[in-house]
């Protein structure tokens, strides 16, 4: 199991994106879920961490049942209860965490840029509908998960997303874990 960690913005979903095609490529039997599509939340709430963490058991018992072995899971806080959670819910799991840093001005760059492109209300999104004033807070709610929630998780392997290319990160990070090591997966 692998757990990707980090506060909004670090680079998570597009790493675990990365991470599983690259294995899927290469015929391993990997499953994917990202926290962020699988917790019930009303508008401006983005639902419960408990409620994503019994949802990822359900997941991996769906995958699991049709042959996955490997399982990366994206959208973790960089919380030492968020890891011990989400491997408790996937029975046997023996997690490789890895956390993900970037700089504030990095994140400010991508969470603006994502508003005003991938998640633009003529692509779809809503992002584009917020005010500058919103766009904002959640800039600075980002930058105090950032600087603030973040515990010392043990023997995580720390990767900085800033200014690196995605697929470069992904192969860092499998260069760095070894993963999927079969004795580690779930």
């Amino acid at each position: 199991m692998l757990l990707l960690c980090g506060a909004p913005a670090t680079g998570k979903s597009s790493l675990a994106w990365e991470v599983y095609w690259t294995l899927m490529r290469e015929g391993v039997p990997v499953a994917h879920v990202d926290l962020d599509g699988i917790g019930y939340g009303r508008p401006g709430f983005s639902g419960s961490f408990d409620l994503k963490f019994e949802n990822v058991a359900a997941v991996w018992c769906s995958y699991s049942g049709f042959g996955a072995s490997a399982f990366v899971v994206s959208g973790l806080r960089v919380l030492q209860s968020d890891v011990d959670a989400c491997v408790a819910s996937v029975p046997g799991a023996m997690p490789t965490t890895v956390v993900l840093t970037v700089t504030a001005e990095e994140q400010r760059n991508r969470i603006l840029t994502r508003a005003e492109t991938r998640y633009a209300l003529e692509r779809g999104g809503g992002s584009s509908a917020q005010t500058p004033e919103a766009l904002e807070q959640v800039v600075a709610a980002a930058r105090q998960e950032l600087e603030d929630e973040v515990d010392e998780i043990p023997s995580a392997v720390v990767l900085d997303t800033a200014g690196v290319p995605v697929v470069e990160i992904a192969r860092q990070l499998l260069l760095a874990t070894g993963w999927p090591d079969p004795i580690r997966s779930p």
